[in-house]
């Protein structure tokens, strides 16, 4: 039913939290009634690359945590597949980390967040359209996140989205 392709270019070791990601993604299919076969990656990337994929498609100069790319597809084109290929998620390893300590998550809560939010981008929410599908949006993150036991309270602060200055200026 889930096909996960993960992709690690860290020098960690990631086989937890492939793990968790995969218990995370079976509950959100399970909780979102999905009936299609699905497919998706997920890459662990390093700071420094993250940044770049941030920079060069999103035009944003901070470190992300979870960047996703959806891709849509459509009914005729799932039949014909047998599954529907539902995107990329990128997660930088060093960043949830970074605010796992600042905002006193564990580890494992801050993967399971990085997790749920980047799959429910993936199947279409989104919570910088509107105040609406924000809630909505949210809402289904903590279910998702209960049903794994995470209890996972959202806490940033705009720095954590603070522009880069661009060292060559």
């Amino acid at each position: 039913m889930i096909n996960i392709d993960f992709i690690n270019e860290t020098d960690l070791k990631v086989k937890e939290w492939e793990e968790l990601a995969m218990q995370i993604i079976k509950s959100g299919f399970k909780y979102l009634k999905l009936k299609n076969k699905i497919n998706l990656s997920i890459t662990f990337l390093d700071s420094e690359p993250a940044q770049k994929l941030n920079q060069e498609y999103r035009n944003h100069s901070y470190i992300p945590d979870v960047t996703s790319f959806p891709i849509e597809m459509s009914e005729q084109e799932i039949k014909a597949l047998g599954y529907q290929e539902i995107g990329d998620i990128f997660i930088c390893i060093e960043e949830a980390e970074r605010k796992s300590i600042k905002y006193e998550h564990s580890l494992k809560e801050e993967m399971g967040f990085l997790f749920t939010h980047g799959f429910l981008h993936l199947m279409g929410y989104d919570h910088e359209t509107n105040e609406k599908d924000e809630e909505e949006m949210f809402f289904i993150q903590d279910e998702i996140l209960k049903m794994n036991k995470i209890n996972y309270t959202i806490k940033f602060t705009e720095e954590d989205y603070k522009e880069i200055e661009d060292k060559d200026e």
